[in-house]
Order: C-alpha cells, then structure tokens, then sequence
C-alpha cells in the first residue's frame, strides 16, 4: 500500500492515519494504477465499485484502538458497495468522499493493488459484474516496526 504525501505528513504532524481516513470511501479501479496516489488516476482506469457503509452515502471508518502497529476496519460496519461498471478490478484508492481523483498533493490518500491472493485487498473474484454487490469483509493496515 502506497499513502499519498498528504497522509504521509498528516500523520507526522497533524493526526493519525485513522483519523486522517475515517470517513473516506474505497473506491475499486480496474486497469492499470497510478505510480503514486498523488498522481491522478489514468486514463483507461474504471471506476468499478464505491465501497461505503451499508453501501450508502456513510463513508467507512477503523476501530478505535490498534494492536501493536495494526489498525482494522470497524467490526461493526459492513463494508459494500454496488459494481456502477463491470471489469477486472486490479487496485483501489481509499479516499474522501470530495476526492475527484485529480494529481494532488494535499489529497489524503491510500492506494494498493487488488487481487484474490497476495494483494494489498483480497476479494473473493476480481471479475466484477455490473449491478452486482461487492463486499469487504477484511480490511487492515499494518504500520511497520
């Protein structure tokens, strides 16, 4: 996972990453993924799926408390979303609700790879289908020693 300069810099002077994401909504791009998440998202990218609360308009939050160096979603919440386009999803960015997607460097952002193995998210099939509704049972961030 890649975080934005933004987030990178909230988190050394201004707040946490939970914080800082809290509230921000997953969003599943097929093609190919930016080299930063500062960079806009590439021409040829498709929005896949907006993953929120419940699938509304509640952006997504972390539990409270981490374990050492550990910060998950909020066993609580449901994360889903419905597919708004079919496609092989292939990476996501975690971003606020505001986010456009356009190169920035005050965006706080998170981006990684999707996959159904090995990937910074894992789902169950990265073949999505239009309409169809995509969960995200799991979801952590692990800060390095």
């Amino acid at each position: 996972m890649i975080l934005s300069a933004a987030l990178q810099n909230y988190m050394m002077s201004a707040g946490s990453f939970k914080g800082g994401m809290d509230g921000s909504y997953l969003k599943i791009y097929s093609g190919t993924a930016p080299a930063s998440p500062n960079d806009a998202v590439p021409v040829g990218s498709t929005l896949l799926c907006v993953v929120s609360v419940d699938g509304t308009a509640t952006g997504v939050t972390f539990e409270a408390t981490a374990t050492p160096g550990l910060l998950v979603k909020a066993a609580a919440e449901t994360w889903e979303g419905t597919n708004e386009a079919a496609g092989t999803a292939t990476w996501f960015r975690l971003a606020p609700t505001a986010d456009v997607g356009d190169a920035s460097t005050t965006a706080l952002r998170m981006q990684g790879s999707v996959g159904q193995a090995g990937a910074d998210l894992n789902i169950t099939s990265t073949s999505l289908t239009s309409g169809a509704v995509q969960s995200v049972d799991y979801f952590s961030i692990l800060k390095p020693a």
